[in-house]
């Protein structure tokens, strides 16, 4: 699983781009996110290839490859496929890699998945690590390495 964050500074702060999540029926509604996905090991994807791909068709941001960072890459057994709760082996249905990305936001988001994403905004780090708990958990648990970032 793949998270994106597309950061640029406005008046000397740095913002980060986020949508909502309205989709009743999925994980995680009305939390806010950037774009993410799961790399399909069947077409032989990696997390570069996923987060690429997964930005353009949420927001058709093309991204550049040197400047793709990977800041967090961690791997944990899980009972819910997008859930990262970590488990015990034994009782784990999943075995699952999280990977964060950063990537200065160099044009502006389109808005494209109408029946699951709110519009695209940009949020102030400082707000954002006072509001922490309006974020999908991946974001919420390393708000802070974002911001040393």
């Amino acid at each position: 699983m793949t998270q994106l964050i597309l950061f640029t500074e406005i008046e000397n702060e740095t913002c980060i781009l986020l949508v909502q999540r309205i989709n009743l029926n999925k994980d995680f509604y009305l939390k806010l996110n950037g774009p993410e996905g799961k790399a399909i090991h069947e077409k032989n994807e990696n997390m570069d290839v996923c987060v690429i791909k997964e930005c353009f068709e949420e927001a058709e941001i093309v991204l550049r490859n040197e400047k793709l960072l990977k800041i967090f890459e961690e791997t944990c057994y899980l009972t819910k496929e997008w859930i990262a709760e970590n488990c015990l082996q034994k009782e784990a249905n999943y075995i699952v890699t999280l990977a964060m990305y950063i990537h200065p936001l160099e044009e502006p988001p389109k808005y494209t998945k109408l029946h699951t994403l709110g519009p695209w905004h940009l949020y102030k780090i400082k707000d954002l690590l006072k509001h922490r708990n309006e974020l999908v958990p991946i974001l919420e648990e390393n708000i802070e390495l974002i911001d040393e970032k």
